[in-house]
């Protein structure tokens, strides 16, 4: 049983949809729907509003009805008649409860029409999608663009889709949405289908990218709920919605809003005839719509092209962005090559400015302290050294047969250094290399830097006497490659 909350909550919803005055149900109705939708307060108005709206199509429909008298006065009996009644009547609704609630939970019996309750719950688009196609079976017809290729009569486009979906893709697109609705029920519903619907010239009007075509048969949830909403009291039944202008309250300013066009219903021999239609699409809807439909396409088109226009602005602007920052990061790429560049060969003259000044200050230690003391002309024996230096000169000194193959070297490396110049001590960190060889010229044979403790005396062909020539080691190197060349030649 609902509580005394939800039946509030149910007033509310009813005083908020315009329902008031004599025509507001007693609270022990407002209860009985409550418990027979199951709480729901929505639910529950949405059945009594539905009642009401479905009273008043009768009501319109039989015109000729006698009118209400007024309403007479209670008297006593009155009162006492309902104080019998109530327990009755109150019984009466819990019945109902009872088999409403019964008819719910109960399965379908095999054979039964799945147009009952199972075909109201369903999905929407599930709903559209199966109108199709039993349209298509009672009229063999299709859809589809290309239906006479299949030998099938050719239908109006019809959406899959919700009414709610056709209606924002109709908003989207700045198109006229047409509804149709119809009622299996109705004496006419083949005739409209099988006649109407099938009409060559109304299909190719509805082919026409200005109109988008929804429909289905109000004893589906979706397509009454669309009925209710366009007051529609008979069927067949379709209507137009188009965007019109229509002043905004919280804008301030005119803004485009669906709004309804027109509505027709009646016989499809007459007012729903397949010329009828068309004559009024013609002639009434397209010269209504089509300057402000075109009007907003024009400027939904002028939007595009900005926002284009803008983004091309935007993708041009970050291509240079980037472009820049390519440039700036290949300049600053460069730059630090060049530091990098420039730094190692400040340090390589800096190695080799530091090795210059240490092989001179070695040579000047070599002068002073590894040069032997030339043996007087009275000393014997000693060995005559003729030495011809690469720019041609000729020097001849005496040695004494204990001096070592490196004074012999160091003698010829150390020609042009003055003894004034000598230092103290060796530099550090310096181990020094000779740049030439010194040969003997026949036979041909070079005293190698190698073995520098080796003693004059020890010395092949040496004797008391030897000429010897000064070759520098990289053009040494050369020759001995050439010699490898031949050698292999060979």
């Amino acid at each position: 049983m609902a509580d005394a909350s939800s039946v509030a909550q149910l007033r509310e919803e009813l005083a908020f949809h315009g329902l008031g005055g004599d025509s507001f149900p007693a609270d022990d109705l407002l209860q009985v729907m409550l418990d027979v939708e199951g709480g729901d307060v929505r639910a529950a108005a949405r059945s009594i509003l539905d009642a009401q709206a479905a009273e008043r199509r009768v009501e319109r429909a039989n015109p000729s009805a006698s009118p209400a008298l007024p309403a007479p006065t209670h008297s006593w009996v009155t009162l006492c008649a309902r104080a019998v009644l109530w327990p009755f009547s109150f019984l009466g609704a819990a019945l109902l409860w009872c088999f409403r609630l019964v008819q719910r939970i109960s399965p379908q019996r095999p054979g039964t029409d799945t147009r009952g309750l199972t075909r109201y719950a369903q999905d929407p688009k599930a709903c559209a999608l199966r109108w199709i196609h039993e349209l298509e079976l009672e009229t063999n017809g299709s859809v589809l663009p290309d239906a006479a290729s299949f030998q099938r009569v050719p239908l109006p486009p019809f959406v899959t889709m919700s009414y709610s979906e056709a209606l924002r893709q109709s908003k989207n697109d700045i198109r006229i949405l047409m509804i149709v609705l119809t009622s299996r029920v109705h004496n006419e519903h083949d005739f409209f289908c099988k006649h109407v619907l099938t009409d060559p010239h109304l299909v190719r009007m509805l082919h026409s990218p200005d109109l988008l075509v929804w429909g289905g048969d109000i004893s589906d949830r979706e397509a009454y709920r669309v009925s209710a909403l366009l007051e529609a009291t008979t069927f067949p039944f379709v209507a137009f919605i188009a965007l019109q202008p229509r002043r905004s309250r919280s804008r301030g300013r005119i803004v485009p809003h669906p709004t309804v066009l027109s509505r027709l219903e009646g016989s499809p021999q007459t007012i729903l005839s397949a010329s009828s239609i068309c004559a009024h699409i013609s002639d009434v809807l397209l010269p209504r719509t089509s300057a402000y439909l075109h009007e907003l396409r024009s400027e939904r088109r002028l939007r595009e092209m900005d926002r284009e226009l803008r983004e091309e602005q935007n993708l041009a602007f970050e291509h240079a962005c980037l472009r820049d920052q390519e440039r700036v990061i290949r300049k600053r790429a460069e730059n630090e090559r060049r530091i990098e560049n420039e730094s190692q060969r400040a340090s390589e003259e800096h190695k080799h400015a530091l090795l210059g000044a240490q092989k001179t200050q070695w040579r000047a230690w070599a002068r002073a302290y590894l040069v032997p003391r030339e043996p007087d002309l009275s000393v014997t024996p000693v060995i005559r050294v003729n030495v011809k230096m690469p720019d041609g000169r000729n020097l001849q000194r005496r040695f004494f047969p204990s001096d070592s193959l490196e004074q012999l070297y160091a003698y010829v490396d150390t020609l042009d250094v003055h003894n004034d110049d000598a230092p103290v001590s060796l530099p550090r960190d310096y181990a020094h290399s000779y740049d030439f060889y010194l040969v003997q010229t026949y036979p041909r044979r070079v005293l190698s830097p190698e073995n520098m403790a080796t003693l004059l005396q020890d010395v092949d062909g040496l004797g008391p006497s030897a000429n010897l020539i000064v070759e520098s080691s990289t053009a040494h190197n050369l020759d001995e490659d050439d010699e490898d060349d031949d050698d292999n030649d060979d």
